[in-house]
């Protein structure tokens, strides 16, 4: 059987924030982007939620969009590489093992951009293999989360500041799925 590794990406604020002004770009910078964009050449598919979706520039992205809502999104311009699913987290894991078909590979990389109301229902049904998180330390802003609950379950593999932001890649501590 088709196995899926699952890799998320997430920046937040100093007060864990995950947007500013509605958004994660008022976070980002300059380091966070080229890191972002190194990690999606890495993945097969990106899956993101509906509400990120409506809220980040998804008009284009090099490598499959799968979108997790239950509510229609339109991208306009329409990305040509979007799929969309109202599905459960990990009814969409089985659907992407079963038919996504990066040429028969026996392994597919998903790279999860969701928000934290989707990010967080994923951790905790076990879901996610692999965390990225940007803490950016000079920022503040909406929307916050806590970093704790965000991390239990997970070792600290490596940390990398570069100024104004913290790099952390955290490991599940458990990878029976």
């Amino acid at each position: 059987m088709r196995s899926v590794i699952t890799s998320a990406n997430l920046i937040v604020g100093a007060d864990g924030s995950t947007t500013l002004a509605g958004s994660s770009i008022g976070l980002s910078t300059e380091e966070d982007r080229r890191r972002f964009h190194d990690l999606r050449s890495k993945n097969d598919l990106i899956l993101i939620g509906g509400n990120t979706a409506r809220r980040e520039p998804y008009k284009r992205t090099p490598i499959p969009l799968y979108i997790l809502t239950h509510t229609k999104v339109r991208l306009q311009p329409k990305n040509q590489l979007v799929k969309q699913f109202a599905l459960t987290p990990a009814a969409m894991i089985e659907e992407i093992k079963s038919s996504f078909n990066p040429e028969q590979s026996a392994t597919i990389n998903l790279l999860v951009e969701a928000g934290p109301a989707l990010l967080k229902q994923m951790i905790e049904a076990g879901l996610i293999d692999n965390l990225y998180l940007t803490v950016n330390l000079e920022k503040t802003g909406d929307n916050s989360i806590s970093m704790t609950d965000l991390t239990k379950g997970f070792e600290l593999i490596s940390r990398e500041n570069i100024t104004p932001c913290d790099f952390l890649y955290y490991k599940k501590t458990n990878q029976v799925r």
